[in-house]
């Protein structure tokens, strides 16, 4: 192994040194000249390589390896099983049952982010893929796999989707995987079905955003840690270049898997402190390996575009103006409201479900306090950063958690069946929590067919005004509908984001929009979002809920807010007459 890293790393050095920097801006920056960012990304992903080789040679000369020592985790991990014919049916049933679910409507209803992510990345060559990161909406190792459909099915709804149905569908495999490292068979395979049948997740799958595959890596990189973590004899590099890898993959996907990074090495130190006792000897520097392989890897994914990615990730969202997504107050009844919407019963299923979190928290916090650290600690810091950052606190920034939070669910399930057993026969108490299970299962199940719908139903609202317009109408686009009418649908509709929709111009779209009122004798108006809107154009907004009242069609979507708003204006006949 050592020798073979050496080998990799001298080879990254050579191409280092030799590879032109002006040939691979000319390159990326195709017929136009090359712009100074990506010159100096050109020169950044040099010193990657370089710094990359650095760091590979330092690994295999100081890898930890040889005598067993205590593992730094001293209970709660389990060996998994050696896998049966039996399990390996159920888990190829469950993928081939989650891949139906999620290839099922995969084109139906593009939200906002999605129509952004086609227009601006997936379109491109992928030469300008790799090398922009012009807005926060850009998740890199998406748009590649994004580009790559399109290059390979055409462009459509269903290929931009289609990378985040596959992921979806490994991100359950993944989560069994883990399981299988803190819990039975039973509870592995039941984590592995509520996600295959969980709304939520189908729905995330069917969203052409990097949520999951963040997931994906997350799972895989945890499961990668907990066995550096529990591991008694040192095997050199491969676990920490898996979780390297893996992690490294995650940043690329979403920025913020960097703060699960962070996570993870507070409880490696948090675990350095409580064993300073024991004899753990080179155990303590694997997870380390790992953690600076998770960042050189990802100074290299991001080298080409690192000048731009510093300015667009530090810059503020919706800056200059207040909004409600920024509370914690927002986020936590946002989130009550997104679980409640996936779940049978509704808010009463989940204030249920608070008791078997609790349950779920108290078993593993006895039996694998650790593990319970690595499955809490990334949202607890993900929750930290954002607010210091003043971020919007979306609850989609939070999903790469949701194989840790269906095993603290499906635990708190098998604790109530314990408890409500009275202690009776393990038999019975056995069968009890396996119909407990799979009842948690099938009622899942029964919502995702809500998953199915449009996220934002955009096409809904287009053919209500071309129904609906008339001769002489005029038809105006505010906001986030102004890329998606003029740029996705190439509608000729009217935008009055002056003069930009970036940096909008409350002042000058409200004299824009009063303008073609002026003109025309019927003026519609097609919005979406409104909490976005009312913080950006707060005049436009005033105008459309004070004037825009002589007919109004909402257009649902999955979305949460995510409504899209079709609204009219009669010219009085005052105006008619002054004119």
């Amino acid at each position: 192994m050592s020798k073979t890293v050496v080998a990799i790393a001298l080879a990254l050095l050579v191409v280092a040194l030799v590879l032109p920097a002006e040939a691979v801006s000319a390159a990326l920056a195709g017929p136009r000249a090359p712009s100074e960012a990506l010159n100096q990304g050109a020169l950044i992903f040099k010193g990657a390589l370089a710094l990359q080789a650095l760091v590979l040679v330092i690994a295999a000369r100081w890898a930890p390896r040889g005598a067993s020592f205590e593992p730094l985790i001293a209970r709660g991990l389990r060996s998994p099983p050696n896998g049966g014919g039996a399990l390996i049916w159920a888990l190829g049933g469950l993928a081939v049952l989650s891949l139906a679910l999620r290839l099922n409507a995969l084109g139906v209803g593009l939200s906002f982010d999605e129509i952004d992510t086609l227009v601006h990345y997936a379109r491109r060559p992928l030469r300008e893929v790799v090398s922009t990161f012009d807005s926060q909406n850009q998740h890199l190792f998406y748009s590649v796999l994004a580009r790559l459909s399109f290059v390979a099915l055409g462009d459509s709804a269903f290929a931009l989707r289609l990378p985040a149905a596959l992921l979806g569908v490994l991100s359950v495999l993944a989560a069994h995987r883990l399981a299988l490292l803190v819990t039975d068979r039973r509870e592995a395979i039941f984590t592995a079905a509520l996600l295959a049948v969980s709304y939520h997740h189908v729905w995330f799958s069917q969203n052409a955003r990097g949520y999951t595959g963040l997931l994906l890596f997350t799972l895989l990189g945890t499961e990668q840690m907990l066995r550096m973590l529990g591991e008694s004899a040192p095997r050199g590099l491969r676990q920490p270049l898996a979780y390297g890898a893996w992690m490294a993959l995650a940043a690329l996907t979403h920025a913020t898997a960097v703060l699960i990074v962070a996570a993870h090495a507070l409880v490696w130190l948090g675990l350095l402190f409580t064993t300073r006792a024991r004899r753990v000897g080179p155990n303590r520097w694997q997870p380390a390996f790992g953690g600076v392989f998770a960042a050189s890897f990802s100074f290299v994914g991001y080298a080409l575009v690192l000048p731009q990615f510093v300015d667009t990730l530090l810059a503020p969202t919706l800056p200059g103006v207040q909004n409600e997504w920024k509370s914690p107050l927002w986020l936590v009844s946002e989130t009550f409201a997104g679980i409640s919407r996936g779940l049978p019963g509704g808010a009463f299923t989940v204030c249920g479900g608070l008791v078997l979190v609790a349950l779920g928290l108290r078993s593993y916090w006895r039996e694998a306090p650790a593990a319970l650290a690595l499955f809490l600690t990334p949202t607890i810091v993900t929750i930290a950063a954002l607010l210091a950052t003043k971020h919007n606190l979306w609850p989609r920034m939070f999903f790469f958690g949701a194989g840790f939070y269906v095993l603290i669910v499906l635990r708190g399930i098998v604790e109530w069946t314990r408890i409500s057993s009275f202690g009776q026969l393990p038999t019975l108490m056995g069968k009890l929590t396996t119909a407990a299970l799979g009842l948690a299962c099938m009622a899942n199940a029964a919502s995702v067919p809500l998953a199915w719908r449009p996220k934002q139903d955009f096409e809904g609202a287009q053919r209500f005004l071309q129904a609906q317009g008339a001769d002489g109408d005029a038809v105006v686009t505010v906001g986030l509908t102004t890329l998606v009418y003029a740029e996705y649908f190439i509608e000729p509709w009217t935008s009055v984001d002056i003069p930009d929709v970036a940096r909008p111009d409350p002042e000058r779209s409200l004299a824009a929009l009063e303008a073609i009122e002026a003109a025309h004798p019927r003026t519609w108006i097609v919005f979406t979002t409104p909490p976005q809107l009312q913080a950006r154009q707060p005049l436009v907004w005033r105008r459309i809920e004070s004037e825009y009242v002589d007919a109004r069609e909402t257009f649902w979507g999955t979305l949460g807010a995510g409504e899209v708003v079709v609204a009219r204006r009669d010219r009085p006949a005052s105006e008619a007459s002054a004119k």
